[in-house]
């Protein structure tokens, strides 16, 4: 099922089902889902204001992130970077708990909220591996920075950095930038500007900190997941090539790819790896996605935890156990 008859069909899946579209990626609870059927009004689609001490001029430096290093003090000489330096000047820092805390920076429509690893001995001067969360509808994971949290061990393992990217439109990222987020229309972002946008975040990234060329680490959960499969990954994938951890969510693209899916070498940095319940409202369509993934060559890896609802798991622990199988 293509994006557009996916939203075409959306009105009659909400009312005969009680499946959420996105999910909290909170671990398991009901009550923390990140948005109900868009019939309804996400849950904090608004930004949080800024803080009160707020000083984009003071540009903070975010442990470990300011890669100004020399190549040749890099312990691994396997291990390319971007060669970015300086770092984002942030907007404020968020207190993540434990003495962490978090770099929010906004680049062009998306708002990043970035947290790196803990720097040691070992890893100075190596470039860090990017670890992106691409939230599902409402992004309450990523406005409580609950997801941050739960990336910083995954962080500080592989000397990452761990980034929660925000839609346009502060609530969907499957939705137009011009989505109200009050869930009364369902626009698709039929232009792929959501896609647009998240290049040019990643891009700036990729300047302003030594990432890894060989692979982002994405996270996506619900409503993120059908962005990634229906428009990232297509539009994207040949650019911004990584390891997928695709979390209950999925629609198959009726767009062209952009990238020559016949390159083997090339679909083999983009495994992708789909988790989801028994019981989830969404497993039609995602097992439509993989099949139309499988079909293309892509290597794909299915998980079906029994018993389970739409985004009722452990989330989070499912998808840092993904990355960490793929460091």
């Amino acid at each position: 099922m293509s994006l557009a008859r996916f939203v075409k069909a959306l009105a009659v899946f909400a009312g005969a089902s009680c499946v959420v579209f996105a999910c909290s990626s909170s671990p398991s609870s009901s009550s923390s889902t990140e948005a109900l059927a868009p019939s309804h009004t996400p849950v904090e689609p608004a930004l949080p204001e800024p803080s009160a001490d707020t000083d984009a001029e003071r540009a903070p430096v975010i442990p470990g992130v300011d890669a100004s290093s020399a190549p040749d003090a890099l312990p691994d000489a396997g291990v390319i970077g971007t060669g970015g330096k300086g770092g984002l000047a942030c907007t404020r820092m968020d207190d993540l708990g434990g003495g962490r805390t978090s770099c929010v920076v906004k680049v062009g429509s998306v708002e990043l909220r970035i947290v790196a690893g803990m720097s040691t001995p070992a890893n100075g001067g190596v470039p860090l591996r990017l670890g992106l969360y691409v939230h599902g509808d409402g992004a309450v994971a990523h406005l409580d920075n609950s997801v941050l949290v739960a990336m910083l061990p995954w962080a500080d393992a592989v000397h990452g950095l761990a980034v929660s990217a925000l839609a346009p439109n502060g609530c969907a990222w499957w939705l137009a930038p011009s989505y109200d987020c009050s869930g009364s229309e369902t626009p698709a972002d039929g232009v792929n500007a959501n896609a647009a946008a998240l290049a040019t975040a990643l891009d700036a990234l990729a300047q302003a900190y030594d990432l890894r060329t060989d692979g982002v680490r994405y996270y996506s959960a619900s409503g993120g997941s059908i962005f990634l499969t229906s428009e990232w990954i297509p539009m994207h994938g040949g650019t911004h090539p990584g390891v997928f951890a695709l979390i209950c969510g999925g629609v198959v693209s009726g767009a062209p790819y952009a990238w020559n899916t016949n390159d083997a070498a090339l679909r083999a940095r983009n495994p992708t790896w789909f988790t989801y319940g028994s019981e989830d409202g969404l497993r039609p369509q995602i097992e439509e996605t993989t099949a139309a993934y499988r079909a293309r060559g892509l290597s794909v890896t299915v998980k079906v935890i029994a018993n389970q609802g739409h985004c009722t798991f452990d989330v989070h622990g499912e998808a840092m156990g993904i990355w960490s199988a793929n460091p």
